[in-house]
């Protein structure tokens, strides 16, 4: 399965430049799809990563398909983080990679589909990591069609256009000499960077004054250049289902079983369900 480019149409006089989408048919013998986003996996967070390591035995395997729509990881310094040498340097980390990795590869040699989309915090997950766990890596935003509807699935990152600052440093570590030039620094330096960089972003999280949403505004543009009705993105850690203009915007949750936010468990997964009578949709919790 293969995606292709899409390109949109911008409005006259539109002041962004024009979007290029990029398209995806679900399998015809696909009847259920689960959208997780933003589990941030990793050893700073065991009873969350257990979660999940849980629900991929559990309820994932009802899915056809399952899509991460970006930051399945916490952090994500290299795919050599899968390597066995990888756990002399950085020993939780690559540990816990490791073992999600396995568990993903378990999921998909069962037949189902996996789709990763890149988030804010693994843009690094590279094709040694598809390789390992039979992912296929996704552009953002992608275009998927299944049951004759057409849904744009975004990490959604790229719509928190008021946060001026991280859009320049997506910018920035999204180029590919950028990247190159990271990964060619070794394991023990990269790590070191990433606990900075955690550190960083946890101090700027404690300020709602810097939580960014999504644009409106944006999301709508976004919507008719891709000629679709229904968006589901993440990013935001803040589920909610944005209806207008007959347009639908559904926010995913994060998931959180280790109390980052509060002592409640966040562990949200959005179902479609092919039905004779069209499409239904479900939100589940996990346990």
């Amino acid at each position: 399965m293969t995606a292709a480019p899409l390109r949109g149409t911008s409005a006259p006089g539109a002041p962004r430049p024009e979007l290029v989408f990029t398209g995806l048919n679900a399998s015809p013998s696909w009847r259920s799809i689960a959208f997780i986003s933003d589990l941030h996996l990793g050893a700073q967070a065991p009873c969350t990563t257990q979660a999940f390591l849980s629900w991929l035995e559990g309820p994932a395997p009802e899915a056809d398909a399952l899509f991460i729509l970006g930051d399945l990881f916490e952090a994500w310094i290299g795919d050599d983080l899968l390597d066995p040498a990888a756990r002399s340097i950085a020993p939780a980390d690559a540990a816990c990679a490791q073992d999600i990795a396995a568990a993903l590869r378990a999921y998909t040699e069962t037949g189902r589909a996996l789709f990763v989309q890149h988030g804010n915090r693994d843009f690094l997950l590279g094709a040694r990591f598809a390789q390992a766990t039979g992912a296929q890596l996704l552009p953002d935003p992608i275009v998927l069609t299944f049951q004759n509807e057409r849904l744009l699935l975004t990490h959604g990152d790229q719509l928190c256009i008021a946060d001026t600052a991280y859009q320049q440093f997506r910018a920035t570590v999204r180029n590919p000499p950028w990247q190159l030039q990271v990964l060619a620094q070794p394991l023990a330096a990269r790590l070191q960077q990433a606990l900075a960089m955690r550190a960083a972003s946890q101090a700027a999280q404690s300020r709602p004054e810097n939580w960014a949403d999504a644009d409106p505004q944006e999301a709508r543009r976004w919507l008719a250049e891709a000629d679709c009705a229904w968006m589901i993105h993440g990013h935001t850690h803040r589920p909610r289902n944005h209806w207008g203009g007959g347009l639908l915007r559904q926010v995913l949750s994060d998931w959180d079983f280790d109390g980052t936010h509060g002592d409640r468990p966040r562990s949200q997964a959005l179902w479609l369900l092919a039905r004779d009578r069209g499409l239904e949709v479900g939100s589940r919790s996990f346990p």
